[in-house]
């Protein structure tokens, strides 16, 4: 009997431990920018709650990635358990799609929900995404042509919308117009009208690898580090030796291809194509002249990019407006920096007078055999000295640094070259 009584206790904690559970409800932020690693935060936070009363979604958002948005709008939609969206402030653009997705909308009094219309607004977009905002309000039983109006301005919706305008529409007019379920003031009231209290309530927060990666994928972010990294780039093949353009790029370029790829907006092949494009360029500053190698890599590291960029979800007119920024800012670099310190310094310099030390054109034959020391890099030209005399002078096939010992082997015309000195 007393086994009897303590297998039923059991069982009864047990119950109502499940019961508890089943009761809980979580609450799942949409702010700030839409892009991936949100998109992987709601993901994870309904694999890990599958036994949860309800998913309050509280949306406060301008918009963002459409990839990241219909990414979302899937993963709500498959799941069993009740999802409300509570529209706090707006939920605009991609946020509008999360909004539709869900069973239940509730808006603010100050909210608003739409203004989806895609950049660019091209035909094939437009229709693409229209398509998403109609489906994913037919399954929620709910307009699908207002739903549609956010996306196209061509759509008319008689007392509500006119041709050539996009709609968006603020909490009286959501509810009127049936998008939105209810009007309240705050999370709370949401709770209380769906009679949620009875369970534990919690506010689900990314880690830290997600908003890293939120961080590192956010438009206006990325960009920034692309431009950073390229622009590094470039100083560290015409100015090498320096270190510090050099660890500037790796780093900017490996927040910018790593994060994509921990976003799932980037596989391995691009990736692998920007390093192989690397150590072209690499090949191309150690061998003289620009070649085969040099054109390669910036070939190379160009379609990485425009792999990442515009077949993982990006525009092709962002991808050009930052090449633009790019060579504008290579062009201003071409322009200022030989003129800089640091290019005095570790370039050519810009004159070769003669109180200086250097010697007028004539074919010095008798220079041949003898032997000096760089002053200058040799990429492949550079200054060299020989017994006091400064000469402009050729590598013969690699780059060499300053203070090593050269000896000529040619002299054609007023061209003088030399090659590293056997010790």
């Amino acid at each position: 009997m007393k086994k009897i009584f303590i297998t039923i206790f059991l069982l009864f904690l047990i119950l109502s431990s499940i019961y508890a559970q089943n009761q809980n409800v979580y609450i799942i932020p949409i702010k700030g920018t839409i892009e991936l690693g949100l998109a992987s935060f709601v993901e994870r936070s309904i694999r890990e709650h599958p036994n949860a009363k309800a998913f309050i979604f509280e949306i406060d958002t301008f918009g963002g990635r459409v990839d990241a948005a219909i990414k979302i709008r899937d993963t709500i939609l498959a799941t069993p358990t009740l999802t409300i969206a509570f529209i706090k402030d707006r939920a605009w653009s991609a946020g509008a799609l999360i909004a539709l997705s869900c069973e239940k909308i509730v808006i603010s009094p100050s909210g608003s929900i739409g203004a989806a219309e895609p950049r660019p607004a091209d035909e094939k977009t437009i229709s693409a995404l229209k398509a998403e905002f109609e489906s994913t309000a037919k399954k929620r039983n709910r307009n699908p042509k207002i739903a549609a109006a956010m996306v196209d301005a061509d759509e008319v919706i008689p007392g509500l919308k006119q041709k050539g305008k996009i709609l968006t529409l603020y909490a009286e007019e959501a509810k009127k117009w049936k998008i939105a379920d209810e009007i309240l003031e705050n999370i709370d009231s949401v709770i209380k009208f769906f009679n949620l209290e009875k369970g534990k309530i919690t506010e689900l927060q990314p880690n830290w690898a997600e908003n890293f990666v939120r961080f590192i994928t956010d438009p206006t972010v990325s960009s920034i580090i692309l431009t950073v990294g390229m622009l590094s780039l470039y100083v560290a093949i015409f100015t090498p030796g320096l270190g510090v353009p050099e660890l500037l790029a790796l780093v900017c370029l490996g927040l910018f291809f790593g994060g994509h790829y921990l976003a799932g907006l980037a596989g391995l092949e691009p990736v692998i194509l920007f390093l192989l494009g690397l150590i072209l360029i690499f090949i191309e500053m150690h061998t003289p002249g620009f070649g085969i190698p040099g054109i390669a890599g910036s070939i190379s590291v160009f379609l990485s990019i425009y792999w990442t960029i515009v077949q993982k979800g990006g525009t092709l007119q962002a991808l050009l407006t930052g090449i633009f920024v790019v060579l504008s800012l290579i062009i201003f670099l071409a322009i200022y920096l030989p003129k800089s310190r640091v290019w005095i310094k570790f370039g050519l310099p810009e004159s070769q007078k003669k109180d200086l030390g250097y010697t007028a054109f004539q074919e010095r034959k008798d220079l041949i055999g003898k032997k000096g020391k760089t002053i200058t890099m040799l990429r492949p030209t550079g200054i060299i000295e020989i017994e006091g005399e400064k000469f402009e002078a050729y590598s013969e096939s690699e780059f060499i640094e300053p203070g090593e010992e050269v000896i000529v082997f040619k002299v054609e015309g007023n061209k003088i070259f030399v090659r590293r000195s056997e010790k």
